[in-house]
């Protein structure tokens, strides 16, 4: 599963093949009855060719430019495999395949996120004949009014756009329940959301006893702040680049017009998200210590907790090589503290405790929830050492925000200690 999961067709780095050959040839080294001219598995997201003896041959994994169509059980009779335990490697790694994508989905470059993500209300669909609760993009008129009715976070815990949510909830003291969903295979949402791969969801209960959905987490931190935003300050200056992040901002298209707030809330996602995953997955051990947390998760089996963490710690290490290239990238810490630091030098040019003046606005709140990603990981603790410039803000923002509201926050561990 885990090198399969890695032969995505949303990433195009060498360095996941790579590695991923690396470790099939360990999971393949009981499989050795094939025929002498090899064994092959060909489908339009990956392909796999084995020459025997599987122990010393070579193995080669490319990555496939169309999504994963073909039935796992037409995938492995059309390779004529002959082990029955080779067989069923094969069929639980397809299915990883697929559904490994949603790892990559929740960092992708907003490009890449795309237009799936926008902000709409729909009519409830059905599926099965049960009523799929509404999307929308505003809560219900009071957020009290949905304390009582529950409210439920659909979340990876280390995705960034999931903790920009979670910060505005607990800055609410809106009580929720965190459901974390399992990358390989997302049964968590397929109740609610058949529809959509990406976290996160936010179900809200309604006074009717209905619930409503709202997707993406620009929808969502939109949705609980409302007419309560306070925008960015004044004084606060546009964002610029830094000699580490200039192929991150200004974007590609050159677009950085909008108000001050927008350029501050599109730099998040083009720039200190890309920052955030080219550390947290920048070695080998860095992405295994994000990704522990699944080793911990009380609702997956330990099968399952095993199986998503070492595909996700190796997708997101080859995830992080691919843009560090892309970026022109050197230094992966060095472009973070560049990030974190002209964030800082913007909040003290705005002459607040926040970008946003006297209290956190939608840009302090998407910040603050980024960097909470990294919360009890070396990354984190790097951070914190190296940019002084940040401590003030990011003492105000803990402060305002609060402990954690989930009724369940303590259900897995976070990192490591250092």
């Amino acid at each position: 599963q885990g090198w399969a999961a890695g032969s995505l067709h949303a990433t195009s780095s060498s360095a996941v093949p790579q590695c991923l050959a690396a470790m099939a040839r360990a999971l393949l080294a009981p499989a050795r009855r094939c025929s002498a001219r090899g064994t092959r598995l060909e489908s339009p997201a990956l392909r796999i060719l084995a020459v025997a003896p599987l122990s010393s041959a070579p193995l080669t994994v490319h990555s496939g430019s169309a999504g994963f169509h073909s039935s796992t059980d037409r995938a492995i009779a059309a390779a004529h495999l002959v082990d029955a335990d080779w067989r069923a490697r094969v069929a639980a790694a397809l299915t990883a395949v697929a559904a490994t994508a949603a790892l990559t989905a929740s960092t992708a470059s907003p490009s890449a996120r795309g237009s799936g993500t926008t902000a709409r209300c729909e009519t409830a669909a059905s599926i099965g004949g049960e009523q799929l609760p509404p999307i929308v993009d505003a809560l219900p008129s009071s957020i009290a009014a949905t304390v009582a009715a529950g409210v439920r976070l659909y979340q990876f815990e280390s995705c960034p756009f999931c903790r920009k949510v979670r910060s505005c909830l607990d800055y609410h003291k809106v009580p929720y329940e965190i459901i974390e969903v399992n990358p390989l295979g997302k049964a968590e949402t397929k109740p609610i959301a058949p529809d959509y791969k990406k976290v996160p969801i936010l179900q809200v209960g309604t006074s009717e006893g209905q619930s409503v959905q709202l997707r993406d987490s620009k929808t969502i931190v939109h949705a609980l702040l409302g007419d309560r935003n306070p925008g960015v300050a004044p004084r606060v200056p546009s964002p610029e680049s830094t000699p580490s992040t200039s192929k991150m901002w200004p974007p590609k298209d050159g677009e950085v017009s909008g108000s001050v707030e927008a350029q501050w809330i599109r730099w998040t996602d083009l720039v200190l998200v890309q920052c955030v995953v080219l550390n947290v997955y920048r070695t080998m051990s860095e992405s295994a210590e994000t990704f522990s947390y699944l080793l911990t998760h009380p609702s997956f089996p330990w099968y399952a907790q095993r199986a998503a963490a070492t595909s996700g710690t190796v997708v997101m290490w080859g995830v992080a090589k691919s843009r560090k290239k892309k970026y022109g990238v050197t230094d992966e810490r060095a472009a973070l503290y560049e990030a974190v630091d002209a964030f800082a030098d913007a909040v003290k040019a705005g002459g607040g405790s926040f970008l946003g003046g006297d209290r956190p606005g939608t840009v302090d709140f998407n910040v603050f929830g980024i960097l909470r990603s990294m919360e009890s990981c070396q990354s984190e603790r790097d951070m914190l050492e190296h940019c002084q410039k940040i401590l003030p803000w990011y003492a105000a923002m803990r402060l305002a925000v609060g402990p954690s509201c989930a009724v369940n926050a303590d259900a897995v561990q976070r990192g490591s200690k250092g």
